[in-house]
């Protein structure tokens, strides 16, 4: 990642957490991929997998903090289908 796009994704945190201090540090980096993933023109959403992989987290704790951020009103979720515990984010 360039300096420039890690500089823009720290004052997008920084912007996002003085804006909604309620949210965890797991719970607003999920909606800033979520919203980054939704602004590049994936208009379906971004599966939670895929978050999990870029992030380098666990996917249990994707899931968790799109629940979280679901219940705040933050997104929508949808599940992928299937056998697959994954769903599909979109911001509100």
């Amino acid at each position: 990642m360039q300096s420039e796009d890690v500089s823009r994704l720290q004052r997008a945190l920084e912007a996002l957490q003085a804006a909604a201090p309620e949210l965890s540090d797991t719970c607003a980096v999920v909606l800033l991929a979520t919203r980054e993933f939704h602004d590049s023109g994936r208009g379906k959403g971004v599966n939670t997998t895929l978050i999990a992989q870029r992030l380098d987290i666990e996917h249990a704790m994707v899931r968790r903090a799109a629940t979280e951020l679901e219940t705040g009103g933050y997104i929508t979720s949808i599940p992928v289908g299937g056998a697959s515990p994954a769903l599909r984010l979109k911001p509100v």
